[in-house]
């Protein structure tokens, strides 16, 4: 099987292609990184101008602006899609699978918040509101370009090379430096998606591709959910020390604080039981496979 990704220099699609290629597949990579050594990578202005000349079996848009998303240029995002939605006929692909944000549904809260597909869609930052509208864009092209697709909402992804400040708290946690956590880490309940479960559900979808494409949008994620604290005590090298909860109190109501601790000590729950029912597959709990 051929298959195209976009983003493949990113951090998903450096994890994502030699896997696919480990499977037995031909991966066409699109990327800004282009190098003369490789038959199979492509700019993305050899895409928009036809210089592919493979017939792709499946193309994958993990290709994303991500936080450099402004209320200036955030249609970029959008226009990004619909090029790749432009180029599908000149590589003769029919099934396409487009990795949206699991943030169209809105941000972390300190309430009790748990999402399934058919939750309210309520997206509070450029980049989620962008995915919401692609989302729209590749739904409402699917018809005309008559191509079955795959949309993954994807729940934040836990892999070594992540920037985010939960990123970072983990790379120190894995260097064995004491980390302060708030009380608050003990009890919040949030979603991820292990690169382990990411690589189980493409290669169910791959491998029964006339049976996975069936217009329909899923959560992707981990089975359940973990509490910041336990997810950083995963690592064995990890030492959390927690902040009194007074104190924790106290910072929690900071408003220079709030949004910075929102994103970690929040709830945010996804469901994964369509997916899992539609695609027969199985799903570890994040806990089952740290890193």
């Amino acid at each position: 099987m051929i298959i195209a990704v976009t983003g493949s220099s990113g951090s998903i699609g450096k994890e994502l292609v030699p896997f696919l290629e480990k499977l037995g597949h031909i991966v066409v990579k699109i990327s800004n990184s282009v190098t003369n050594s490789d038959q199979y990578i492509f700019s993305y202005d050899d895409y928009k101008n036809g210089q592919i000349k493979f017939d792709v079996d499946i193309l994958i848009h993990l290709a994303s602006y991500n936080s450099k998303l402004t209320a200036d240029n955030y249609h970029n995002e959008i226009k990004l899609t619909d090029d790749i939605l432009n180029g599908l006929n000149s590589i003769g692909c029919k099934r396409l699978i487009f990795f949206s944000t699991s943030k169209v549904y809105g941000d972390n809260s300190y309430l009790h918040q748990e999402y399934d597909e058919s939750s309210a869609l309520n997206p509070s930052c450029y980049y989620s509101e962008a995915k919401k509208e692609c989302e729209e864009l590749i739904l409402e092209r699917s018809n005309n370009l008559k191509f079955n697709l795959i949309i993954f909402r994807l729940a934040p992804v836990l892999n070594k090379s992540t920037s985010s400040s939960l990123g970072k708290l983990m790379k120190i946690a894995g260097l064995g430096i004491p980390l302060l956590s708030l009380s608050a880490g003990d009890h919040n309940k949030r979603s991820f998606i292990s690169l382990s479960n990411l690589k189980t559900v493409m290669e169910n979808v791959t491998k029964n591709a006339d049976r996975t494409f069936t217009n329909q949008i899923y959560n992707l994620c981990d089975d359940g959910y973990i509490s910041l604290n336990n997810l950083l005590r995963l690592n064995k090298q990890s030492t959390i020390i927690r902040i009194p909860t007074w104190v924790s109190n106290k910072l929690l109501n900071n408003p220079y604080l709030k949004n910075i601790l929102l994103r970690l000590y929040g709830n945010f729950v996804l469901h994964n039981e369509k997916l899992k029912t539609d695609m027969s597959v199985k799903l570890n709990a994040t806990q089952d496979h740290y890193l």
